[in-house]
């Protein structure tokens, strides 16, 4: 039995020419936006940046709304052949006198499929300096959908997110603690991305002494070169700070005072965050990333 493949075009919602897309890795999952006109036979997750073909970025409601539409057309199809087959029975037995068909044609009319959801709505809108591709994200991100570029804009592009998401929320110690975790995490995600073109080494890059080390073990050179002593307090503080968050509840404690002895006399006080102090580190943070590109060529 021979197949036929029914080919059909099935309209999909977009926000503002932004269509959803979803990452085909149980592991990461996230969903994120990019141009309709832009779409490409292949594209990256802009956060784990694996890569996929189209259909394989498809999200839930997409597919749900394209089976809609296939079974639709499938009945379409299916009741058109029976009819075209019971019609050519009923020519070749009209006239016999021994075989009496009737045939009533039949004529299904398929119903109208319309998208039962819209896009959801993402934090930020961004365009790759490198291919151009215009895409939106949650929250930060690691690569460009289009190309899979990683250059330094991309620090620059989550830092404006994470700024923009402490300066618009309205519990400001909520967002800088979130703030300082994504400026941390953001900073360990480019250090990783870098480390694994040069070694299949596994560093701590939420370390800071720790990163220095093994890029100056692997590279040869000092990362932190260029930074003065309260350049490096200031990462230190917020490194550390972010840990006590994440691990104490905020509250400063003798292993933070170990590493930072000039906060001594606030030990078992809260740690204050500010979003001064998180802009001076993401501006040494991108010094150091620079450095480190530059070492590498980059």
């Amino acid at each position: 039995m021979s197949s036929k493949i029914i080919r059909f075009q099935v309209s999909v919602p977009t926000d503002q020419g932004f269509i959803g897309r979803v990452c085909g890795t149980p592991e990461c999952g996230r969903y994120f936006k990019v141009r309709i006109d832009f779409l490409t036979e292949e594209m990256f997750c802009p956060y784990c940046g694996c890569r996929f073909s189209k259909e394989e970025l498809t999200t839930e409601d997409q597919t749900e709304h394209f089976t809609e539409a296939a079974i639709e057309e499938g009945k379409k199809y299916m009741y058109d052949e029976v009819d075209k087959a019971f019609g050519h029975l009923a020519r070749r037995f009209r006239g016999s006198k021994y075989v009496r068909f009737e045939h009533k044609p039949i004529r299904y009319r398929k119903k109208p499929v319309y998208p039962r959801y819209q896009e959801r709505q993402v934090d930020s809108e961004l365009t790759c300096s490198e291919c151009g591709f215009p895409f939106q994200v949650f929250g930060v991100f690691g690569y460009c959908p289009g190309c899979r570029n990683e250059n330094l804009w991309i620090y620059d592009a989550n830092f404006a997110i994470i700024s923009q998401e402490v300066s618009s929320s309205s519990d400001s110690q909520r967002a800088l603690r979130h703030g300082y975790s994504d400026l941390v995490s953001t900073f360990e995600f480019f250090c990783r991305s870098r480390a694994r073109s040069i070694t299949t080494e596994t560093g701590r890059f939420q370390v800071l002494s720790s990163t220095g080390k093994f890029f100056k073990r692997h590279l040869g050179t000092d990362i932190f070169d260029g930074l003065s002593n309260d350049d490096m307090l200031t990462l230190r503080r917020v490194f550390h700070k972010r840990h006590l968050y994440e691990h104490n509840k905020g509250i400063i404690n003798e292993k933070y005072t170990r590493m930072i002895p000039e906060d001594a006399k606030l030990l078992g006080k809260h740690a204050e965050l500010s979003l001064d102090e998180l802009e001076r580190a993401a501006e040494v943070l991108r010094r150091v990333l620079d450095n480190l590109s530059r070492a590498l060529g980059r």
